[in-house]
């Protein structure tokens, strides 16, 4: 070894990725069925907020909580149909996969919750981060997700503390973005992978539960797997692997 040179540690040997049934990830279904809903439940949004405008001045009180009860659960609904569509198109072939500077995803992704960061008084820190051979484009769409979701399920009345850490093995690089947030009870490790399966409803955490299983989805197209801890700052450590050579 010569000088300067850092030792390559031994991790975890990276396993094939776990294959899971086209039926459990919705595929073509998934991509139909939300596609043909996202109209309808856009114009169901859409008029109720044009009726609750036309009648502000002549409905009553009880018309007024029904119609924003219809708009609220129109925009839930909404949500969860993008988020399946979303988690649908990563079937899609991918582009071919090219050097990616994750040095510049981080801080494209530190620009996206840095206002969120501001509100909750937390903060995003990460070491220089390697260059990797991946779609670039998912790699925003990966990082991007455990980020939002480490900001997200924070303890309340506690700044959300958010950590990278990165580090080379032999065939892989492993990741492992920790919170100080609410963490996650170790009999749910598997659930939270599930599209569309939440553990908090929706008045303590908002969201649709498609964060993780897209992180999921992109990490297996990489080669790699992804799996939980706990972090040793009181929360949550999301880990995972990318394959070198993809």
């Amino acid at each position: 070894m010569e000088d300067g040179d850092k030792p390559v540690q031994a991790c975890r040997e990276l396993s094939a990725p776990i294959q899971v049934d086209a039926a459990d990830e919705f595929k073509d279904f998934a991509y139909i069925v939300s596609h043909d809903l996202a109209g309808p439940v856009r114009s169901i949004v859409g008029f109720s907020q044009l009726l609750t405008e036309r009648l502000k001045a002549s409905t009553t009180e009880e018309d007024k909580l029904h119609l924003e009860l219809i708009i609220e659960s129109g925009q839930k609904l909404n949500d969860m149909i993008q988020g399946l569509l979303a988690f649908s198109r990563l079937n899609t072939i991918s582009r071919t996969p090219e050097p990616v500077d994750l040095e510049i995803i981080l801080a494209r992704c530190h620009m996206e919750v840095q206002a969120e960061l501001d509100v909750t008084g937390g903060q995003l820190l990460y070491p220089p981060m390697p260059t990797v051979t991946a779609d670039p484009t998912r790699m925003f769409t990966l990082f991007h997700a455990l980020i939002d979701n480490a900001i997200r399920f924070r303890k309340h009345g506690i700044g959300p503390d958010v950590r990278v850490s990165v580090t080379e093995c032999a065939t892989s690089w492993d990741f492992s973005v920790e919170d100080n947030g609410i963490g996650i009870d170790p009999m749910f490790y598997d659930d939270v992978f599930r599209p569309l399966r939440k553990l908090h409803t929706d008045d303590a955490y908002p969201g649709v539960g498609m964060g993780l299983p897209l992180a999921r989805k992109i990490v297996f197209q990489h080669g790699g797997n992804i799996w939980i801890e706990p972090s040793p700052l009181g929360g949550t450590a999301l880990c995972f692997s990318l394959a070198k050579q993809v």
